[in-house]
C-alpha cells in the first residue's frame, strides 16, 4: 500500500520546497512503489539517519529493528498476529516506549510524551487534506509530503523550521532527524510517526 495514501489530498499544491511544501499529487489507492525510480535523497544538514530493517521473517516496518549510526540498534518493533493486534516499540534497553492498538480506529500511546489517543488525533489531517498536524511537547508541527518523503516542520507562516523527514525507497523505510529535533526529544516521535505513516494501514 502506498505509504502516502493515508488521506493526503489528491490536489496539486504548488509551494516552496524550502518552506516544507509539496508540488506533487497524493492519491488514495494501491501503491505504485516498486514501479517508479527513486532518485537519491540528499542528506539534510546536521541530520542523523536511521533505517527500519525487517526482522523475525517480517517484510514491513511492523516487525523490524531501527538501526542508527554505526548500524547500532536503537529500537525494536514487534506486532502480534491476532486479528485486532498490537504493535509495540521498545528501546535498546528493551523498555516499551510506545504501543499501537490496531482497532478500526487505531490508538497510540508514547510513554511520557503522548497519552492514549486515536492515531487520527495524534496525526490529524489538515482541513485541506494536504498535510498532517501534530502537537507534542507543547509545540505544533506539520508533516508535509513531497514526491519522495514526508518532512516534519514547525508551524510558521514565514519560515518553517525543518526537523527531519521520513523516506520510502526500494530498500525500505528510512528517516533522518536533525540535531535540533534530537534536542527537542523528537526521536521517539519520528519512530512512531514513521511506523504509522509507512505501515500501509488506515490510521484515520
Amino acid at each position: 500500500m502506498n505509504p502516502f495514501s493515508q488521506g493526503w489530498s489528491n490536489t496539486t499544491n504548488t509551494r516552496n520546497a524550502g518552506a516544507g511544501q509539496s508540488g506533487s499529487q497524493w492519491r488514495q489507492g494501491p501503491s505504485v512503489y516498486g514501479a517508479l525510480p527513486y532518485p537519491a535523497q540528499n542528506a539534510a544538514p546536521n541530520a542523523i539517519g536511521f533505517a527500519f530493517l525487517p526482522s523475525n521473517g517480517g517484510t514491513s516496518v511492523l516487525n523490524s529493528v531501527v538501526n542508527g549510526p554505526q548500524s547500532q540498534t536503537y529500537f525494536r518493533v514487534t506486532t502480534d498476529s491476532t486479528a485486532a493486534g498490537f504493535s509495540m516499540v521498545q528501546n535498546a534497553r528493551h523498555e516499551t516506549i510506545a504501543i499501537i492498538e490496531w482497532r478500526k480506529h487505531p490508538v497510540v500511546e508514547i510513554c511520557g510524551i503522548v497519552s492514549n489517543r486515536k492515531t487520527s488525533q495524534f496525526l490529524p489531517l489538515s482541513a485541506d487534506r494536504t498535510h498532517r498536524l501534530m502537537n507534542v511537547r507543547g509545540r505544533n508541527f506539520r508533516w508535509m509530503p513531497d514526491t519522495q518523503s514526508v518532512g516534519l516542520y514547525s508551524v510558521s507562516p514565514v519560515s518553517p523550521q525543518f526537523f527531519g523527514r521520513i523516506c520510502q525507497t526500494r530498500d525500505g523505510t528510512t528517516f533522518e532527524v536533525t540535531a535540533e529535533a534530537l534536542q527537542l526529544g523528537l526521536l521517539e516521535i519520528f519512530v512512531v510517526s514513521a511506523l504509522l505513516l509507512m505501515c500501509g494501514r488506515n490510521i484515520d
